[in-house]
This record gives C-alpha cells, sequence and structure tokens, in this order.
C-alpha cells in the first residue's frame, strides 16, 4: 500500500506501509509466531495442535482464532516502520 505526502513545495515522498501476517500459537503457556499456516505446520502436526492443516486453513481467517484442547491459533498483523522513498 502506498500513501502520496505533498510537503510544502518539496517532491511528493512516498511512505510504504508494510503489513505482513502472523500466525500466533499459544500452547502450554509459550507463545510462539510464525510467517503462515503451512510454516505452523511444518513444526508442529495434527495430533499435537488438535487441528489439521485444513480446519486452519478454513476457518482461520474467517474466524480469527481458533480454539482446541491443547492450543489457541491466532492470525493478525505484524505492523512494521513506515519507510520512506526520496
Amino acid at each position: 500500500m502506498y500513501f502520496s505526502v505533498k510537503v510544502d513545495g518539496m517532491k511528493d515522498i512516498f511512505e510504504k506501509k508494510q503489513e505482513r501476517k502472523v500466525v500466533h500459537l499459544e500452547m502450554e503457556g509459550k507463545h510462539e509466531y510464525f510467517g503462515s499456516i503451512e510454516q505452523l505446520f511444518c513444526k508442529y502436526n495434527k495430533e499435537e495442535l488438535g487441528f489439521s492443516i485444513y480446519q486452519v486453513r478454513n476457518n482461520l481467517k474467517k474466524k480469527g482464532v481458533m480454539i482446541s484442547l491443547k492450543c489457541i491459533i491466532r492470525v493478525g498483523l505484524l505492523q512494521t516502520k513506515l519507510k520512506h522513498k526520496h
């Protein structure tokens, strides 16, 4: 996503807002963060999480959170600092 900002006679400054999807796993009081559902399932399997990769792919985006007896999986956005282009 790009934004253009006019500054008193100066050239336009373009800022890029960077957002990345983050999959948050809470299990046994510990928190881990993954860049994708696939990466989560590279480390953990269905038996460890209580969900299949297909269940998570199909429902996490709609619900935002999935809870089993073994863990909580959430999806969110990681906000990063705006970068200026000159």
